[in-house]
């Protein structure tokens, strides 16, 4: 008896030491960008390290923001994210009902093309999409991001939609059906509404993608008017000096609308989780 109580206690402590040590290398990360950001040049590069700062100054923050067009940067960014993250809702919202309600003879090969793009590193087409992209005369235009951000998530926003679509009762369609409704109006007016929480889910994923994306902008952006925000971040590392401060003041400013989007949409975003896994 004495034993087990023993080896219970044992695996008790062991199971919050090992969630502290996650706890500590999440979370540690983000605290030490928060510290360096609030720190001078020169603190920065001190031995010993400070854990704190020892004098906290906002001024990486202050160069940030007055950098050149720091409010175009982020409308860029927004412009992308958002008109991105719609038409990858709606195309996927489209496709996955298709996969889901319908039946037809390659039905199997479309789901198994879109399993393959999630398992292909996107720098596989790194190359020919700029070539296609430069023959077509798109580079250094915004639409041009849009569309190779919009064709990289559809199949990731169709494979996370076809459980939840699955899970909308087909009684209410065949209703509506019943009634004259086409199956447009039926996929507008009844599928889209039910399926709310899904696309919401959709919505944050691809927004999350797209507003963090680097490569792709720094690929077909050569001007500094259309440069997203995390391209100006990523500017800000020379080849022979690099501004810590203003590094980490720029990253954390870039994180805030994609905490405060998953902070409102979180219930949403678990619901509709929650719902794929079980279906």
């Amino acid at each position: 008896m004495a034993g087990k109580v023993f080896k219970k206690a044992v695996l008790t402590v062991a199971k919050y030491i090992l969630l502290a040590l996650f706890f500590i290398f999440t979370v540690f990360p983000f605290f030490w960008l928060l510290v360096s950001s609030l720190k001078g040049s020169k603190e920065l590069y001190e031995f010993p390290v400070h854990y704190l700062p020892r004098q906290a100054t906002l001024n990486n923050y202050r160069e940030v923001i007055q950098m050149g067009n720091f409010g175009l940067y982020i409308l860029n960014s927004l412009i992308i994210a958002l008109t991105a993250s719609c038409i990858v809702v709606l195309i996927a919202g489209m496709s996955s009902y298709i996969l889901s309600r319908m039946e037809f003879k390659s039905k199997p090969i479309v789901f198994m093309i879109f399993m393959m793009t999630q398992m292909l590193p996107a720098a596989v087409g790194f190359a020919p999409l700029y070539i296609l992209m430069s023959r077509l005369g798109m580079i250094d235009k915004l639409i041009t991001v849009i569309i190779i951000l919009v064709g990289g998530q559809i199949p990731f926003g169709t494979i996370l939609l076809i459980g939840f679509m699955k899970g909308i009762p087909k009684a209410l369609e065949e209703a509506a059906l019943i009634d004259g409704c086409g199956r447009i109006k039926t996929f507008f007016r009844i599928v889209m509404p039910l399926a709310k929480s899904g696309l919401f889910s959709v919505f944050i994923f691809v927004f999350l993608a797209c507003w963090n994306d680097v490569y792709t902008s720094v690929l077909y952006i050569n001007s500094s008017s259309r440069k997203t925000l995390t391209v100006a971040i990523y500017s800000m590392i020379g080849k022979y000096d690099i501004n810590w401060g203003n590094v980490a003041a720029g990253t954390l400013i870039a994180m805030l609308p994609a905490i405060l989007l998953f902070g409102f949409m979180k219930e949403i975003f678990v619901e509709n989780i929650a719902g794929a896994v079980k279906e």
